[in-house]
């Protein structure tokens, strides 16, 4: 994806409370940064620490105002950072007060492009080993940027829609979808864009695809149908199914956390 000259750029940096649970032991920023001259909202997380540490991009699920950043996300975020990362995260544009319009997979995956380019001049970020996890809408991103060459050593979904042509959606991502994206049967090249199982062969970075069977956003299935279409296409990646695992893999916290850390760490310094 093609950098314009301010991407990336900080413009401001604003220190916010940490939890108790993570007093002295992290740093937390709110954000802006420029992308196509828009001012986005984002957080970086970082642990304390006088090391050059990995980075890992996190990308939000929802839309708009739902699904943000909040205190609870921070929260999980902050874990993540302990795990020895700074961690770097997106509201997309439009969200938090930043400018521009939420596209859910349009331009704003720029959004996601310019945090990584930030990160190349943060003089305590290694920027030869990043990583990626998406959730949701989030893991849609994720894919995208993938498919569109960010430079990035692995990554992990969670409850990633992988097909947008899937009708009906579950409620009420149809109107929202119409929104953000257009109406399906006027922009269904836009659908087909955002859709990762009609690109199979573009996901060539090892992904870890997580899911649980009673997503009742999501339908595992389609996670499977990647699965199945990425082992023909001999990339690599691997699949765990949770049973009776919501959209969020909320009950398996431990274990789907553990799981992802565990992939990146066969990447790291590879």
């Amino acid at each position: 994806m093609k950098r314009n000259k301010n991407d990336g750029k900080l413009i401001s940096k604003v220190e916010v409370p940490v939890h108790s649970d993570f007093e002295g032991q992290i740093t937390i920023f709110r954000i802006e940064y420029l992308v196509d001259e828009l001012r986005v909202v984002g957080f970086i997380i970082r642990p304390r620490s006088d090391n050059k540490l990995p980075v890992l991009i996190y990308n939000r699920g929802g839309n708009g105002e739902y699904g943000k950043l909040d205190d609870e996300r921070l929260y999980r975020l902050s874990k993540y950072a302990l795990e020895g990362y700074v961690v770097l995260a997106s509201q997309y544009r439009g969200n938090d007060g930043g400018e521009g319009k939420d596209a859910f997979g349009g331009d704003d995956v720029r959004d996601v492009f310019a945090l990584s380019w930030l990160a190349d001049e943060l003089p305590y970020a290694d920027n030869k080993n990043k990583v990626m996890i998406g959730h949701s809408r989030g893991g849609m991103m994720t894919y995208l940027c993938i498919k569109y060459g960010i430079d990035i050593k692995a990554a992990a979904v969670i409850g990633a829609p992988t097909n947008l042509l899937r009708r009906p959606l579950a409620f009420p991502m149809e109107s929202i979808l119409a929104d953000r994206i257009g109406d399906f049967s006027e922009k269904r090249s836009e659908y087909c864009e955002r859709s990762a199982l009609l690109w199979p062969d573009k996901i060539k970075t090892p992904t870890l695809i997580l899911h649980g069977d009673a997503d009742s956003r999501v339908d595992y299935k389609d996670a499977e149908e990647l699965a199945e279409l990425l082992t023909k296409n001999n990339l690599k990646y691997k699949y765990v199914l949770y049973t009776d695992g919501d959209h969020a893999l909320n009950k398996f916290e431990k274990e789907r956390d553990r799981e992802i850390f565990d992939w990146f760490s066969i990447f790291k310094n590879d």
